[in-house]
Formats: structure tokens, C-alpha cells, sequence
């Protein structure tokens, strides 16, 4: 057996790569290269077609696919499964150790992870029984475990280390037939199950192992140690420094582009990701936002992927009853359920009525729409699975069924990626159904209340790894998963401490003391010291991954404004600092010539003529304000979502009421509170308000409010006569009407009227009425008065009710002790004017983004559309006020 050693960038996979190729030459089918991970079998299987030669996959394969045939008839746990396991055995065992923190799926996820450790060192319960170091944790620990391996052997699994050892044992009786030499590279750690299936196989076959350096376990079994020294030339190395993470990314992105444009292809270059968490979503966006095709060998969240979400969701909404929030979830997610208008229009109706239940419901409100009824009964197909009690197969074999619920348009145009991603959910889909059936009592029959959680578990361990077979695309690699790389020019970010080096802490289980004297007694199983070691080595590994160029990079703070601490890793490099550049991607389009701010067309044009043949002072006030949103709120009538239950008590609907209440109260006196209780019932049940703190504190306001302004004696009630909710509409031009309502009219025993308006805000926002040339109300609403209801207007007054009233307005004189403010002589020409000018820019087609107040614009309701840079409005504005 020959043991090829030397440090990263020796040669070690070049020569067993060469060794390959001549066995190709000679077409000699007796070689298997056996390496750890499937991505890295697959990446040889790749380089090497690439070449040229012709061959079967299973030359190159893991090693755990070529042990299985020897492994025997017990499948592998999963990982999911294993979880699954450890979470019922904790529950079994009940010990008081862990009795705070059993339910915690952080928990057992650790627990499962250290079984795992220690079966993969070919430690099993029974092992670890005779060599149990003390640990506080320790017995607590092997009780689950033994709990495990019995549950194991009850239902026919076994760990992958059994496995091993059993096809080493059959292996060194028995031998492989039909293979004379096999070469195993890539592997950086060797259990003892691993080295057992190593010296069984060396007994038969010629074989050859890479490795970092011989240690006594291979030299007890007889290998000829051949050290070779670095071959590969140094690679240039440059360190970069950039503000932050954003800045770090970008400036990657840039250097690609530079590498690109010099000629290099994309499959040169490569992304070494030591904090994934971190990296992963940012490298994502920025490298699209450059255009820069890029492969992630990284494992996504299968929960998250819309397939499973909506197939999940609608098993969550039958168990739930079919709640219309979360069934409108699932049906969003639903392939050709309905073009966005329908859709939309759905939702808007779903939202309107929720908190609500039943598909029946739903389907009311969907109306004569029979391709959407059809996909609501298929769904409702389902509900009759609650009532059954089934074995956890039969549960897998049934729910599988449920994929038949998605199906995608035929000759839909998707992305062939997207379409991947879809058939690869769905198979995984029954994947998790079957492991989620290995982890329960196979003889138990149970209900779907019960299985389903142990679904939603494989669904959150599960990983998800789409086929990408794109060539010139960057590489993106984890740094384990880098060691069997070589590129051209190769990027390490995240160099600070705890993303690289990240840092490990001792088990919890088993301190280092604790493995220490494991160790020694013969199990092997890694201390905080030795994963501190193996992030040394990936560090050397990822630095020594370039033929050319290899650049380091870290952001100087963090997300918070805080300095990072450099990566004590680059203290043992004499390298400059590099300042990022700030960069932006440019356009992958040549930008279109600015539209028009107005609109042309003669034919819409004389649309606008005939929707503003009447006009409210709203309405005008709100071009005013902003002429978009005038054109998206009464032109185009946009409809925004309907509020979530718990905001449907909002400042109109509390407008509303307290209007109501005052306008019955102060024509009709009578005992306010309650009927300002049957008001506020009343509009409750019609916007489905839910009861709780929230409208209840409301509720509590809007009373006070009401009970501070009816014990408010400054307003000389008794000399005016009052009319409330005076309706009007009067001619102001040719073609124009004026219309709207007034709040309250006091008309005095001579003529004189005051024009009353409550304003359920608070009291600066009244105030500021005053000096506000965008509104028109004030003047509108007396000359109404005086051309419609027969009275001479001498003032209008602004009553500002939210926590203390507030008069703010105009008069000829002074009323009582009221703040007042003279009337202008010329306020009917002023008035006119301007709505004349307002109606004619509104008849021109003028529907420019103007915010008159860009403070105003997080009021409106199309902020999201209009695109209105709100920061750069407020600063300009300023800058005109000075």
C-alpha cells in the first residue's frame, strides 16, 4: 500500500489523476478513484470527460457507493431520520439532565450531532459503555444513545460506521472482485471504520492513499510512506480591505469583471466562503446584480422552496381548518391558479373578511370562476384525510399523492433552472416522506395530526442541491470543499476572527477532558485544539488553491458600525493593503429616452375632461399635493390591500366614527357615550374589527376625545342655528362642478354662517392648515355655503379633536375668545383661481411625481409605485427654503 503525503499544492491529485488517465489509455476498467463527497466525485468525473476519455461513473465514485454492495441489507439512516430518532429516545429515556431543554429541537439537533461524531470514530453504546470518561453529561448522553442503537436495530437502519465495518469485514474475507487498484484522494480524516474498509481493501488490491502526512495508525498498517514536495508555483497574493461586507463583495465582483474583460473565463475563477450564514445571500445578489454567472456548491434550505412550501402550507390549512390567511398563502404559491388581476382580486376579498374559515367561504367569493373552483375542491380532496389512522408508510405512500397538486402550466415559459428546482423539490418531497416513515414506530397506527410534524422536521434538516451543469460559470465553494480545487485566480473572503478562523467551543457532552481520555483510550474524536488545527489547515488549503492570483479580503466593521478584528491568520503575511473601489454595476441595457410627464393622447385627454366634470375639494387637494397621486388614486382608482384585522381600526375608519357620532350628537343632544358605543359597534362588525387591547385603547380615545369636546364651552352654541352633513354641488366654470359635504354650518339670526370642519388629528397638523397653500377646502366650502345654502360664510373654523380641541381658522371678527385670523378680501378670487388652474393642469394630462410636501409622501397609499426618491425630495426642498 503507498502513501502519497506533502502539503497543499504538491501534486498528490495530479498524480493520482495521471495514474487515472493511463488506466484509461490502456482501457483498464479493474481501477475505482474513491474520494469522500459526491460534488467532488462529480467534479472529477467532469475534469476528466472534459479530456476526453469515455468512461463509466462509477470509476470515480464516493467510497461510501462502492462499499454498499459489501455493507449489507440495512439501509443508512438519514440524517433527517436520525433526528427524528434522537428526539423520541430523549423523550423515552427522560433523563433529568436534559428535562429543561428536551423539547428544544436545538437540542437533540446537537445531540444527533455528537451521536453521530462518535459512531463515525467507530464508537457504538456498547463502546462507548466500557470507556464512559467522567462527564457531568456523560451518563445522561449514553442512555440515549443505547436507546438509539436499539431503535436503530428494531427498525432494520444502521449508521453509516456500521456499515463500514461490516463491508470491511466481508471485504477482508472475500476481497472485490474484479478490481486490481484503486486510488483514494481527498480525505483529511480517517476514522477508524474508514481505516478498516482501508486495510481490508489493501489485502486484495493494489492501493494507493493521499494524505497530509503519515501519522502511526497508517504505519501500523504497513504503508510505504512517498513524500512529495510542492510542485505548484506560488500564486501572487494581495489583501483587500473594504468598509464593509457590501463593499467587500462588490469589490470581488469588480475584480472578476477585470479578469473577465482581460480574456479569463469565468470557470478560472473561484469564491472560497468560510462563514456561510454571512456570505452566501450577499454573494448571491451581488454577483447577479453584476451579471456574473456564478455556481454555489452549497446545500439550500429545503423548507424554503416554494414547491414544498405550498404542498406543506396545504396540508397546514386542512389540519388548521382551512383559516383563509394561511389557505390564501398557499393558493399564492399554487402554478396556474389565476392571472395577477384575478388574483389579486381574490386576495383583496380574502383579506377583507379574515379572521375567517372553510373553503366554502372561499369559493363565494372566487365567484363563477370554474378553474379556480376546481383547484379549491382539489384541495379540499384532502380533508378527509383527517380522519384516518394509518400506518407511517401508508401516511408516506398517501401524502406523496399530494405532488399531483402541482402542476405547472405545459409550455409555461420558466427558466430551465427554475424548472429543475421544481422536479428536484418534488422528488425530494418523497424523499422526506419515506424518512420521516423510517423514524416512526412502523406497527403504530397514528393520525395525520401526528405524522405530519415529523414531516415538517425532515423538511428543515433536508438539504437541497440543484444539478447545475453550467461550465463557465464562477465557482462558489465552502472552504472543506475547496481542497480538491485548482483555479487561476481565487478570492478568500470574511477574513476576520470567527468567520476564518471560525471558533469552536468545547461539547457540551463531552469537554476536551473529557475527549482527551477517550483518546487515550483508543476512541478518536476531535478537541476544541484539533478543529483550531483544522481551521489552520483550511486556511493553507484555501491560499494555496491559485495557480496565479489569490485575494484575501475582509470588511473593516460590521453590519453595526463596530471594527472587526482582523483575522489573526494574516499576521503571518507580509502583504500590503489594498483600499476597495466603490463600484456599481452597469446597466445591461442602453436606458431608454425619459417619457412624457403628461398625458397626450387626445382620446384619454378627453377621458380626463369627463372625469373631472365634478370635483371634490379632496380630490383638488390632492393634486395639490402630489398630480400622481391624484392620477393613481381617483384616475386610475387604484386599490390598495386591504389592512391586516389588527390595523382596520385605522385614522379613517376613527375619522368616521367620531364624524358620525358628533354630527347625530350635536343635532340630536343625547347621552354621548352610549351612543358613541352603539357607533362604534356598528363600524366594528362592518370592518370586521377584532376585539383586543389595541382597539380597545383606540376605542378609549376616540371617547375621551368626544367627551373633551362636549364639555368644551368655548364655541357660543346657543347664538347659531346648526345644520350638519350639508350636501352641495355648484358650478364654478363651464363643465365644472364643485361637490362635497360639510361637516357643520352655524348660521346666525342675520345671515351670518360659520363653516364648521372636525379634523380627528392632532392638534399642530390643524394648525398647520392655516399656512398650507395646497389646500382649498376653507375657501370652497363658503363660497358653497353662500351660492348653495343661501347663507353669507364670515369664517371657517378647523376643530382639531385628538387630545384637546383645537380651533384653528378664519373670521371677519372675533368669536368669543377663539384664536382668530382676519379673512382675506380676496379669498373667492384666490379660491377660483386656483381651481381653475388646478382643473385645467388636470385636463392637460399633468401627471408628473411632484410631492408639494415630500413628508407627506409616507402617508400615501402608491409611495411604492410612484418611485419618488423621498430623501432627495426633503433634501431639495430645504435647500429651497433657504
Amino acid at each position: 500500500m503507498q502513501l502519497l503525503t506533502g502539503p497543499a499544492g504538491s501534486g498528490k491529485t495530479a498524480f493520482v489523476l495521471e495514474r487515472l488517465r493511463e488506466a484509461l489509455r490502456a482501457r483498464h476498467e479493474q481501477v475505482r478513484l474513491l474520494v469522500p463527497t459526491a460534488t467532488l466525485a462529480q467534479h472529477l468525473q467532469n475534469r476528466i470527460a472534459r479530456e476526453g476519455f469515455v468512461f463509466q461513473r462509477a470509476l470515480i465514485q464516493t467510497l461510501s457507493e462502492f462499499v454498499a454492495p459489501w455493507a449489507g441489507d440495512a439501509p443508512q439512516v438519514p440524517d433527517s431520520a436520525l433526528c427524528l430518532i434522537v428526539e423520541d429516545a430523549v423523550r423515552r429515556v427522560d433523563r433529568p439532565e436534559f428535562a429543561r431543554v428536551a423539547r428544544m429541537p436545538g437540542f437533540c439537533a446537537t445531540l444527533a450531532r455528537t451521536i453521530a461524531e462518535f459512531s463515525a470514530a467507530g464508537c457504538d453504546s456498547g463502546r462507548l459503555a466500557r470507556c464512559l470518561p467522567d462527564a457531568p453529561l456523560g451518563p445522561a448522553f449514553l442512555a440515549v444513545y443505547q436507546e438509539v442503537d436499539r431503535e436503530l436495530d428494531r427498525r432494520g437502519l444502521a449508521m453509516r460506521a456500521t456499515r463500514l465495518e461490516r463491508a470491511a469485514a466481508r471485504i477482508a474475507i472475500g476481497g472485490v472482485e474484479g478490481i486490481r487498484t484503486i486510488w483514494m484522494d481527498g480525505f483529511h480524516a480517517l476514522p477508524d471504520p474508514e481505516l478498516h474498509v482501508i486495510g481490508a481493501l489493501g489485502r486484495h488490491t493494489g492501493l494507493t492513499l493521499t494524505f497530509d502526512a503519515m501519522d502511526a495508525s497508517l504505519a501500523g498498517m504497513g504503508f510505504l510512506e512517498e513524500r512529495l514536495a510542492r510542485s505548484r508555483s506560488t500564486p501572487v497574493m494581495a489583501l483587500v480591505r473594504a468598509p464593509g461586507i457590501e463593499r467587500e463583495v462588490e469589490e470581488i465582483a469588480r475584480r472578476i469583471l477585470e479578469q473577465a474583460a482581460a480574456g479569463r473565463p469565468f470557470r478560472e475563477i473561484g469564491i472560497i466562503v468560510r462563514a456561510q450564514e454571512t456570505y452566501l445571500p450577499i454573494l448571491r445578489s451581488t454577483l447577479e446584480r453584476f451579471g456574473i454567472p456564478a455556481r454555489f456548491y452549497f446545500d439550500e434550505e429545503l423548507e424554503r422552496h416554494a414547491v414544498i412550501r405550498f404542498l406543506s402550507g396545504a396540508v397546514e390549512a386542512m389540519l388548521g381548518g382551512w383559516d383563509h390567511a394561511r389557505t390564501l398563502g398557499v393558493l399564492r404559491l399554487a402554478p396556474r391558479f389565476a392571472d395577477s388581476n384575478t388574483m389579486d382580486r381574490f386576495a383583496f376579498g380574502v383579506r377583507e373578511q379574515v379572521p375567517n374559515n372553510g373553503l366554502g367561504a372561499l369559493k363565494a367569493i372566487l365567484g363563477d370562476n370554474d378553474r379556480l373552483h376546481k383547484l379549491i375542491d382539489d384541495l379540499g380532496a384532502i380533508e378527509e384525510w383527517r380522519a384516518f389512522a394509518l400506518g407511517p408508510k401508508d401516511w408516506a405512500a398517501r401524502l406523496r399523492t399530494l405532488r399531483n397538486l402541482f402542476r405547472p402550466a405545459v409550455g409555461q415559459s420558466a427558466p430551465v433552472q427554475a424548472l429543475r428546482s421544481q422536479a428536484a423539490a418534488l422528488d425530494l418531497f418523497d424523499e422526506a416522506l419515506a424518512e420521516a416513515a423510517a423514524a416512526l414506530d412502523p406497527g403504530r397506527r397514528i393520525g395525520l395530526e401526528e405524522f405530519w410534524p415529523a414531516v415538517k422536521s425532515v423538511f428543515r434538516l433536508k438539504p437541497l442541491r440543484l444539478e447545475d451543469g453550467r461550465r463557465n460559470v464562477v465557482h462558489v465553494l465552502s472552504a472543506p470543499e475547496a481542497r480538491q480545487w485548482v483555479l487561476p485566480v481565487v478570492f478568500v473572503c470574511g477574513m476576520v476572527e470567527k468567520q476564518f478562523p471560525q471558533f469552536h467551543r468545547q461539547d457540551p457532552f463531552f469537554p476536551d477532558g473529557a475527549r482527551c481520555r477517550l483518546n487515550a483510550a483508543g476512541i478518536r474524536v476531535r478537541t476544541a485544539a484539533e478543529w483550531e488545527r483544522e481551521e489552520r489547515a483550511l486556511f493553507e488549503s484555501a491560499v494555496t488553491r491559485a495557480t496565479l492570483l489569490v485575494t484575501l479580503s475582509y470588511p473593516e466593521f460590521d453590519r453595526r458600525g463596530d471594527r472587526n478584528l482582523r483575522s489573526l491568520y494574516l499576521e503571518d503575511l507580509a502583504l500590503s493593503t489594498e483600499v476597495s473601489r466603490t463600484v456599481c454595476p452597469q446597466p445591461r441595457s442602453q436606458p431608454t429616452p425619459p417619457r412624457p410627464l403628461e398625458i397626450r393622447a387626445p382620446a384619454l385627454l378627453d377621458y380626463l375632461r369627463h372625469k373631472t366634470a365634478r370635483l371634490s375639494p379632496t380630490q383638488l387637494e390632492m393634486y395639490l399635493q402630489c398630480p400622481f397621486q391624484y392620477f393613481a388614486g381617483r384616475v386610475l382608482r387604484l386599490k390598495t390591500a386591504p389592512p391586516r384585522p389588527e390595523d382596520r381600526l385605522d385614522f379613517l375608519t376613527q375619522g368616521n366614527i367620531v364624524h358620525e357620532v358628533l354630527a347625530t350628537w350635536w343635532a340630536n343632544p343625547q347621552d354621548l357615550d352610549a351612543l358613541f358605543e352603539l357607533v362604534f359597534a356598528r363600524h366594528c362588525e362592518e370592518k370586521r374589527v377584532p376585539r383586543g387591547y389595541h382597539a380597545e385603547r383606540l376605542r378609549n380615545t376616540m371617547l375621551d376625545d368626544l367627551r373633551a369636546f362636549a364639555a368644551d364651552a368655548r364655541w357660543p352654541r346657543a347664538g347659531f342655528q346648526s345644520r350638519t352633513e350639508e350636501k352641495f354641488v355648484f358650478p364654478m366654470a363651464e363643465g365644472l362642478d364643485i361637490a362635497g359635504r360639510i361637516d357643520r354650518l352655524d348660521v346666525a339670526p342675520d345671515g351670518r354662517a360659520y363653516v364648521i370642519d372636525y379634523k380627528y388629528s392632532r392638534a399642530q397638523r390643524v394648525k398647520d392648515r392655516h399656512s398650507d397653500d395646497t389646500l382649498l377646502q376653507a375657501p370652497l366650502y363658503m363660497m358653497a355655503a353662500e351660492r348653495v345654502l343661501g347663507v353669507k360664510p364670515v369664517g371657517m373654523y378647523y376643530v382639531g379633536l385628538k387630545r384637546g380641541i383645537v380651533y384653528a381658522g378664519w373670521s371677519e371678527t372675533q368669536v368669543a375668545d377663539l384664536p382668530h385670523v382676519a379673512l382675506p378680501a380676496t379669498w373667492r378670487e384666490r379660491a377660483e383661481e386656483r381651481t381653475l388652474r388646478v382643473v385645467e393642469e388636470v385636463r392637460a394630462g399633468r401627471v408628473e411625481v411632484a410631492p408639494a410636501d415630500a413628508d407627506n409622501c409616507r402617508f400615501c397609499d402608491y409611495r411604492d409605485v410612484c418611485r419618488v426618491q423621498l430623501r432627495q425630495a426633503a433634501e431639495e426642498e430645504a435647500e429651497g427654503a433657504s
